[in-house]
């Protein structure tokens, strides 16, 4: 669904800016070819609020496709991520450390886990708070 959702936003963004160009350039050649300065001056000012539209509808498919692919990433991740606390919990399991040893790993572990990739946790171990709403950025 993701691939999918990227493709399509690459295309349309693709089309968006070619459509956009195109109609700048339409209307340069109508402004070129304008029998009054009024009429140039419309021609001109239409072909720039299209060129800026099909600026800016390209830029936000490209973030869609930018999302997509980042939670395509993100999907691809999280095996690999939880194939190393499985291991970490193993070396622990299999370790001879003492009963508090073990459960302040396991704490620093479960840390771990409960905070997002990248994040870091503050002065006091506490996690950041998500940022957002809790919908997906």
């Amino acid at each position: 669904m993701a691939t999918r959702q990227a493709r399509t936003s690459f295309w349309s963004a693709r089309l968006a800016m070619i459509l956009g160009f195109g109609l700048l350039g339409l209307f340069v050649v109508v402004a070129y070819n304008a029998s009054t300065t009024a009429g140039a001056v419309v021609a001109g000012g239409l072909g720039a609020v299209s060129a800026a539209l099909a600026g800016f509808i390209s830029k936000t498919l490209v973030r869609s496709q930018e999302t997509a692919a980042g939670h395509l990433k993100a999907y691809f991740e999280q095996p690999l991520e939880f194939s190393r606390f499985l291991a970490a919990e193993r070396l622990v399991a299999d370790s001879g450390m003492t009963q508090e040893q073990r459960a302040e790993i396991t704490a620093e572990l479960a840390r771990a886990i409960v905070v997002r990739p990248g994040a870091t946790p503050d002065a006091g171990g506490n996690a950041p708070k998500p940022e957002g709403n809790g919908a997906a950025n």
